[in-house]
This record gives structure tokens, sequence and C-alpha cells, in this order.
């Protein structure tokens, strides 16, 4: 059949509204303050956000719907900033299924996933907690700088040697990586993670 034949045939036929709508441009799923008909509406699941929803556990993608992921979670030790002062935080690594840990301990450092953070972590997530942008910045000790936690008031450098230094403190004196859990959850992409698991391991 020729398309102008086709198209004409198209346009006569009768245009049918969408189950509970008054006309063909009102949706069915949408309805007017007044209206006491039951009609079906589409439900929206949203999946990580901020705020509340942030504390649950992110939703692992659809099995075909994108990368698999691996669900960790925020580990952060509080410090002063050297320059003004304020008590801030820094990341110092993620906690994850102890089974996917070498030692069995659940934990990676933040060198080891400081890139993936970088790219995943909602950084208002991360200012609610009193942490600061986690970017390259320059360092005196450092040639061409590195991947670092900033002090969410003057955005000076939190250096990870002082870091380490805090963490090293905190596990000799009988703290537990789980009290480093600061609630906010990350997922990180699991083939890249085994890849930096295997290289550090």
């Amino acid at each position: 059949m020729p398309l102008a034949a086709l198209a004409r045939k198209c346009a006569q036929l009768p245009q049918s509204a969408p189950i509970g709508a008054k006309s063909a441009y009102q949706p069915g799923w949408m309805s007017s303050p007044g209206d006491t008909e039951d009609v079906p509406r589409r439900r929206l699941t949203v999946i990580g956000g901020s705020g509340g929803a942030a504390r649950r556990e992110r939703a692992t993608p659809v099995q075909g719907a994108g990368e698999p992921v691996v669900r960790a979670r925020l580990a952060a030790l509080t410090d002063r900033c050297w320059q003004c002062r304020t008590k801030v935080r820094g990341v110092v690594g993620v906690l994850i299924d102890p089974a996917r840990t070498p030692d069995g301990s659940g934990f990676l450092a933040f060198d080891d996933v400081a890139e993936m953070l970088a790219e995943r972590v909602d950084s208002r997530a991360l200012a609610r907690r009193g942490i600061g942008a986690l970017r390259h910045r320059d360092s005196p000790g450092v040639a061409g700088g590195y991947l670092a936690n900033g002090c969410i008031e003057c955005d000076a450098l939190i250096g990870r040697f002082q870091l380490e230094d805090l963490l090293h403190e905190h596990l000799q004196s009988g703290g537990t990586y789980a009290q480093l859990d600061i609630g906010v959850p990350v997922d990180l992409p699991a083939v890249a993670l085994a890849r930096r698991i295997t290289a550090h391991g």
C-alpha cells in the first residue's frame, strides 16, 4: 500500500483515550483533585538519593540493566583542620562484605577506592556529615598531588598521612572498623573493585 494511502487510513481510525482518562489529552494515571473515580496510578521507584533515603542501602542494578556493583559504606574519622581549626571528618576508606577482602576485615583503605569515591559519592551527603569534597589536591609532600579529603570550611587539604595515623591510633586503642561507619552508602563497580583488591591483596 502506498505510504500516502496508509497515512490516510491511519488518520481515519478512532482515537482512543487511556483507561480512566476523560479525553485523549488527559493521561489515565492523572486525576484532578475533584475526581472520585478509582484511577490506576503509575508508581515511581527511586534508587539512591539523599536525605533519609541515603541512609538505606542502594539497590543493585537489575541483571542486564547496568554494570554489577558492590554495596559499600563510607568509613571516616574526626579531626581538626590544620588551617582554620574547624572540626571536620575525613574519609579513610569503605566497609564492604568481609568475604570480599583478603584479610576478612571488610575494610578497604581510601587510597584503594579514592577514584571510585570521587566519581560516585554525592558531595551533598558528605557535606551533611562535615566532610569536604573528595578531589585532586596539590600536596607539598607528594609530587603531582593526589585525590584527598578537604576541609568543609576552607577546603584545605586533609592529608592522607594524618588520617592514616588517626586510623592506626583508633585501631591500636581497641576501636573497630565498624565504629567508623558514617551511614553513607555508595555503589562501587564490582569489576574495577575486584581488580584493586587483587592488586593490593
